[in-house]
């Protein structure tokens, strides 16, 4: 391409005519772009007739084509057999598809040295693959050697279309007479000019969040009645923004090959009154060829002139967070769920925080880093963090990264500093995964002592000869508790295995669920007894002994509450306070051991058969084995905090 200056004085006193004919080929450009998601919606129509897609009227009025005609050509296309559509209109949509081509190319042969000849023989050997037959029959292949955008399959209309667009950009940027706050114009008037410069306020605002990535180049020039605003935004070919302004409405028309991406760009005006159309025919593009655009029309009308202002400087200040996003996206998927990805690129999007940061500082590498530092056995590349550190935890670790990331490098701090700071924080969250990892015992200390009641609760029950449904029930809401407990144990199991520091949290959770499992196996005993005929005697000692079961399991709470205050620092009190916890469940069990020699030798004098006597035998020792289970645990936590004291 051939440089301003070089242009100008080759066209002599045909210098203006260049501009109109940039802004005629970019109308074009939006037509043929309306014609190529026609003729793929039709595709998707014949090939699923019983699903509903629309007939992008939006689409037609937004390219600027009045010829209503075409909005029934979606519901009317049909397959007469295979491969073959008859399309309403046919000789018309490939009449006007060969008319935008030679528009679009127009201007780029006419100014440029170079390439014209290339551009001429494309577009002369793929004009001959478009049908001139009236008879609106189609073949699938025709469609897709005028719509693929894959090069492997050969050269297509649709490529050539980007290739030209393209060349239109760099043509416009040869022919601009000014230049607005970095914006390339031409042919703008006073208003117009005020317009671009709120575009670009919101641009420029953001656009240090590209760090050095090439992008957002914008053009702008007045084509008749509308101001059009255009942005390359990144480097991919359909990755474009178009802006087509007519006070008081504005019309933006976003291309991208990311549905993910398309569908996040629309989320970033989700405080404005956008209206957005042809949200079916986006979802349906699954049936499209795979590297063809996707189109998304949005529609503003703004209630005054800073309105219209403050909404196209909000428009500028998005597009940086488009940018790389689909690769911001794979990396988070390392980590966290899909949605949770999306949720923080939107986040950090709205607190212009961006993630080109968090790329450009090693992105995923600087994590998998810190993982290896803070875990005992290193995370695997695909293992999900949020299954350690759950989902609340991780996103707001990543959440950090991206605020410390973007804060840091736009300082210019040392990029070895900021990584470094990026993994201390991440062992700080493992570390609070350690008191995460004690709030999961006591809950399921708590689940022992709901289940050591039900167990007491049911043999009162039998003692007063009442309602023998109840301690049905009572059995089914301990095995539910045991459920419950068991999930939070195979939480502190897993992390365990990634902590050091928490393995004694495993050991400690799964010697307190040998209590639970023991009291739960007691509450199905229970259930056996009211077919039997049962003594005063022997369910006042039952009673007995599991009154001591509940007031165990309740100091072993206490025990655990108050070892968090010593690991934290402590007073004498608060050290006697857990000391006398642990000492009270020792002594529970020691009262326990002799409730049950006393239980023993009531059931052997007063059980009238062998069937109740083992079934008392099973519930006095399961009972018992839960309070010595529960003085393993006492043991075990006072040996480690002792320990740790030493330390």
């Amino acid at each position: 391409m051939t440089t301003k200056e070089t242009i100008i004085k080759e066209l002599g006193e045909e210098e203006l005519i260049l501009p109109v004919l940039v802004n005629n080929a970019l109308a074009a450009n939006d037509r043929i772009k309306y014609f190529f998601t026609l003729l793929q919606t039709v595709q998707s129509r014949v090939k699923n007739p019983q699903r509903e897609l629309p007939n992008l009227r939006e689409e037609r009025e937004t390219s600027g084509i009045d010829n209503i005609d075409f909005d029934q050509v979606v519901p009317d296309s049909t397959e007469i057999s295979p491969g073959i559509y008859r399309v309403p209109h046919a000789d018309k949509i490939f009449s006007e598809i060969k008319k935008c081509m030679n528009e679009m190319s127009l201007p780029v042969v006419t100014g440029a040295r170079d390439g014209d000849e290339v551009f001429n023989r494309r577009l002369s050997s793929l004009i001959e693959n478009i049908p001139s037959d009236e008879d609106d029959l189609v073949r699938d292949s025709t469609i897709q050697i005028i719509t693929s955008g894959n090069p492997e399959e050969g050269d297509s209309l649709h490529l050539l279309v980007m290739d030209l667009h393209r060349a239109l950009n760099r043509l416009q940027g040869d022919l601009s007479s000014e230049v607005i706050d970095g914006a390339m114009t031409y042919l703008l008037d006073d208003e117009d000019r005020n317009l671009v410069r709120a575009f670009m306020k919101g641009l420029l605002r953001t656009k240090p969040l590209k760090f050095d990535h090439p992008g957002l180049g914008t053009t702008a020039t007045r084509n008749g009645p509308k101001l059009v605003i255009q942005n390359d935004i990144g480097m991919t070919d359909a990755h474009v923004m178009v802006i087509n302004v007519e006070d008081p409405t504005v019309s933006v028309i976003y291309t991208d090959i990311h549905m993910p991406r398309l569908q996040f760009f629309i989320g970033l005006s989700d405080t404005w009154n956008v209206r957005w159309e042809d949200t079916l025919s986006r979802r349906a593009t699954d049936e499209f060829e795979k590297n063809v655009y996707h189109l998304a029309v949005g529609k503003y009308t703004a209630s005054g002139r800073k309105d219209l202002e403050a909404f196209l400087e909000h428009l500028g200040s998005r597009l940086v967070f488009l940018i790389d996003w689909n690769r911001a996206r794979k990396r988070l998927r390392n980590f966290l769920l899909n949605k949770d990805s999306i949720s923080l690129l939107k986040w950090a999007a709205d607190k212009e925080y961006g993630h080109m940061a968090f790329l450009l500082l090693g992105g995923e590498r600087i994590i998998y880093d810190a993982l290896e530092l803070a875990a005992k056995v290193p995370i695997r590349y695909g293992e999900p963090l949020h299954q350690i550190l759950g989902r609340e935890k991780t996103i707001e670790y990543f959440q950090w990264v991206f605020r410390t990331a973007a804060t840091g490098m736009l300082a210019n701090q040392s990029r070895l500093l900021i990584q470094d700071e990026m993994k201390t924080e991440l062992l700080r969250y493992f570390r609070s995964a350690n008191e995460g990892l004690m709030e999961i015992c006591e809950e399921h200390a708590t689940l022992i002592i709901e289940v050591a009641t039900v167990v007491r609760d049911s043999l009162i029950n039998i003692q007063r000869g009442e309602d023998g449904d109840f301690i049905v029930r009572s059995a089914k809401r301990a095995k539910k508790w045991e459920t419950e407990a068991d999930a939070r144990v195979n939480s502190v199991r897993s992390l365990s295995r990634r902590i050091e520091a928490a393995e004694f949290f495993a050991e400690l959770i799964n010697i307190a669920d040998d209590a639970l499992d023991f009291l739960e196996e007691a509450s199905f005993f229970t259930t056996l007894i009211p077919g039997m005929t049962s003594s005063k005697g022997i369910n006042n000692e039952l009673v007995a002994m599991a009154d001591i079961s509940v007031k165990g399991s309740q100091e072993f709470l206490r025990a655990l509450i108050a070892s968090q205050y010593i690991q934290k620092g402590y007073s004498r009190d608060e050290m006697q306070d857990f000391l006398r916890a642990v000492d009270r469940v020792v002594s529970l069990e020691r009262e326990c051991d002799e409730a049950l020699r006393r239980s023993q030798k009531v059931i052997l004098v007063e059980s009238t058969d062998y069937k109740e006597l083992q079934v008392y035998f099973e519930l006095t020792r399961t009972i018992e084995e839960s309070t010595n289970s529960l003085m393993k645990a006492a043991y075990r936590l006072r040996d480690t905090i002792i320990e740790e004291m030493n330390r």
